[in-house]
């Protein structure tokens, strides 16, 4: 089961490379129902029958510590069952946790390039592409982000990429992740997502083989005032290596303060 595992825990909403204004602060509470019937195999074939059902509630916040420093948080409790063969897990707890300082070091124009430090804590849950569940240990992930504001059609938007490396100590492989996401404004009201995140860890040890994973995400944001904004989303995971072809529907919260 540990080869074909899915990255069950759903991607940080990194709010990107900009800063949080100094004592203020958002929160996005996400309710995300995930499934899978098949999995990739070791040479990224749909060859795996598995079933794979998840619901999750998560927590991620974001709060301006000064004018260049932000403070980030997430949590997520997770109702898992996943059968592949002869394994089969039934499970409700708390997956990882994150908490991470994110500083801003150049600011020009339209460009901003910050770096982002955190540490993950591991719960009895899901807590890594290729273990079991519970089996992780605190992981320490540094994070490079870069982004873009633009116009298009007389409406703002912005572009969004982030490099990660995860270390992952003990028996675990690192991680490298690539996240990328584009927003638009089509009106005052609304805003399209679209966002890709790719993660791959390489083969390590005996017990550990190579995973990757893309998935490809779209979601609509109503922004129901300026303090609270909703989002409804959608993403599948469009190839990989021992991992599930996982198929997500997703609505968030946010509040800002």
């Amino acid at each position: 089961m540990a080869g074909i595992a899915s990255f069950l825990v759903s991607a940080l909403a990194h709010a990107g490379a900009w800063p949080i204004a100094v004592g203020e602060g958002q929160v996005i509470s996400t309710t995300l129902f995930d499934n899978a019937s098949s999995g990739y195999d070791d040479e990224g074939n749909l060859t795996q029958q598995v079933s794979f059902n998840k619901s999750e509630g998560s927590v991620y916040l974001e709060h301006g510590l000064s004018e260049k420093i932000t403070v980030v948080l997430q949590s997520s409790y997770q109702d898992i069952q996943f059968t592949a063969g002869v394994d089969v897990v039934d499970f409700s707890g708390v997956g990882e946790s994150y908490v991470g300082l994110r500083r801003v070091f150049w600011q020009s124009g339209k460009w901003v390039a910050s770096g982002q430090a955190g540490v993950i804590f591991a719960g009895s849950g899901e807590t890594v592409t290729d273990a079991d569940l519970g089996s992780g240990s605190t992981n320490y992930e540094g994070r490079v982000l870069l982004g873009r504001s633009f116009g298009f059609a007389k409406r703002d938007g912005f572009m969004d990429i982030q490099a990660a490396y995860r270390y992952r100590p003990k028996m675990q492989a690192d991680e490298q992740r690539i996240d990328a996401t584009a927003g638009w404004y089509p009106s005052k009201k609304f805003q399209i997502l679209t966002q890709g995140f790719y993660t791959r860890s390489k083969e390590q040890f005996e017990i550990s083989r190579t995973n990757t994973r893309l998935k490809l995400q779209g979601s609509l944001v109503y922004n129901h005032n300026p303090k609270t904004s909703y989002q409804i989303g959608l993403y599948q995971t469009v190839a990989g290596r021992n991992i599930v072809k996982e198929k997500a529907f997703f609505v968030s919260a946010w509040k800002r303060y």
